[in-house]
């Protein structure tokens, strides 16, 4: 800090008494304005905290459809609660998986790394977020699902999405029974979980293997391989209801297209992460929060055409 020396005391001459005076005030006053600005320089400046939400998608390939339709519902809320001013001030890192396990395990030890990440979202896909998931255990870092998760995994864990046996339940409320799948259908009837290219060849060579599906139904890249295929293939996830008007049409605006469920539920998801935020805003913290998120209720769907979400009702043959 700089030091502040007062100017050298002059007698002021007869005649010049007044002047001198105006002259001593005005100079007494400029030392003390230089004085106030190099103090307010030398204190630390305060700005609000920053924390980061990392988000792992597909967002090249044929499911970036999906990938960005979760980016914009996440980047929607954040900038919502960025221009309300609230605290912290929260930035996004999204990563890009390309639909690809191995990447996605890698990059959530990447996320893990920056200190400043106190919660993930994602990945929105089963096959890539069974992958993500033992890293993200490891690294004890705060994570809300966006697909269906074990009972069995860690508590820093949040299945927002709800767990594999609120989807059995669902599934089997409209008359569905079939055990959940994520690798290569085998002989029995499954309900695939995993990728939308398997669901695609898979109910196009052998329909029988696979009875329902999970939000990979959703999927452009699937409607676009399994072509007749998909019509009338029910399919369940969880899904915030109901949706506020104003939020979809902020999403239109933002996106240019309709929301999917898939981005109500990251919307949905991420509004839940800055509620916890105020009060939790490391992992520690955010790790024990987790508990306090409700996840929303699975329904049962159908596809028919280019219609992707018509109630499911059941069927009794």
């Amino acid at each position: 800090m700089h030091s502040i020396r007062s100017a050298p005391h002059r007698t002021a001459s007869p005649g010049q008494g007044g002047n001198s005076s105006r002259l001593g005030l005005v100079w007494k006053l400029g030392i003390w304005i230089i004085a106030l600005a190099t103090l307010a320089a030398c204190l630390p400046t305060s700005s609000p905290p920053v924390v980061k939400i990392g988000l792992i998608a597909p967002f090249e390939g044929p499911s970036r459809p999906l990938g960005y339709s979760v980016l914009y519902a996440v980047k929607l809320r954040l900038s919502q609660w960025n221009a309300a001013a609230a605290s912290p001030r929260v930035e996004l890192v999204a990563l890009n998986d390309d639909s690809d396990p191995a990447l996605a395990a890698a990059l959530a030890a990447q996320l893990a790394v920056d200190p400043d990440i106190v919660l993930v979202l994602g990945p929105p896909q089963g096959h890539t977020a069974r992958a993500a998931w033992p890293a993200l255990a490891a690294a004890h870092l705060p994570t809300l699902s966006l697909v269906p998760q074990p009972d069995a995994l860690p508590p820093s864990l949040a299945p927002f999405a709800g767990r594999e046996s609120d989807v059995q339940q669902a599934l089997q409320a409209v008359g569905i029974t079939a055990p959940l799948a994520y690798s290569a259908p085998g002989d029995g009837p499954v309900v695939w979980m995993g990728d939308p290219y398997t669901l695609a060849q898979s109910l196009q060579e052998q329909p029988q293997q696979v009875v329902a599906a999970g939000s990979v139904a959703l999927e452009d890249a699937f409607v676009a391989w399994a072509g007749d295929a998909a019509d009338h293939l029910p399919w369940a996830m969880a899904v915030p209801t109901p949706w506020p008007p104003s939020w979809a049409d902020a999403y239109q605006q933002l996106a240019g297209v309709a929301p999917t469920p898939m981005a109500a539920l990251a919307y949905a998801a991420t509004d839940e992460a800055l509620r916890l935020l105020p009060a939790a805003p490391d992992r520690p913290r955010m790790a024990a929060a987790l508990s306090q998120i409700a996840a929303p209720p699975v329904q049962v769907f159908q596809r028919a055409g280019a219609e992707c979400c018509i109630p499911y009702e059941a069927r009794h043959d």
